[in-house]
């Protein structure tokens, strides 16, 4: 798992990715630089992980593979609103919150997420919220369209 990555990892919280992300900051700041910093956080984003590519992803293989696909593949869903019930639907894409492997498998499908070291000073996620900000020292700095061209 990448570094950056606090959510649903043994020994990381909130609290964990906090201290990090103020003390990195602290640090630029007693250097005298400026930070540019973007908070995104991905809009319903456990519900829309394809299952097809969290199942190619990865090179897990084998029975663990199938256990998987298993897991992914055999929900349905239906929305019941007052005395309306619809009919049963296959579920395509997401994972499950509610469970373990859901969450464990939506951090192994974003942990390539841009790595830090070409896109910014500092990126850390917890589960799907990141914060990614770069090191202002001059003014040539806040441009990095050129990186991804």
């Amino acid at each position: 798992m990448s570094d950056t990555q606090h959510g649903f990892i043994k020994g990381r919280s909130c609290t964990t990715q906090l201290l990090e992300v103020v003390d990195k900051l602290l640090e630029m700041h007693d250097y005298g630089g400026s930070i540019d910093m973007v908070y995104l956080d991905f809009s319903k984003a456990f519900d829309t992980v394809p299952h097809y590519r969290l199942l190619e992803s990865y090179g897990v293989t084998g029975r663990v593979l199938e256990w998987i696909r298993s897991f992914l593949t055999t929900r349905k869903q239906r929305v019941t609103v007052g005395e309306s019930i619809s009919g049963w639907s296959e579920v395509l894409s997401g994972v499950s919150q509610g469970s373990v492997l859901g969450p464990v498998l939506f951090v192994c499908y974003i942990n390539d997420m841009p790595d830090p070291e070409t896109v910014a000073s500092l990126v850390y996620m917890y589960a799907d919220d990141a914060k990614v900000a770069r090191e202002i020292v001059s003014e040539s700095d806040r441009n990095v369209t050129d990186r991804f061209r």
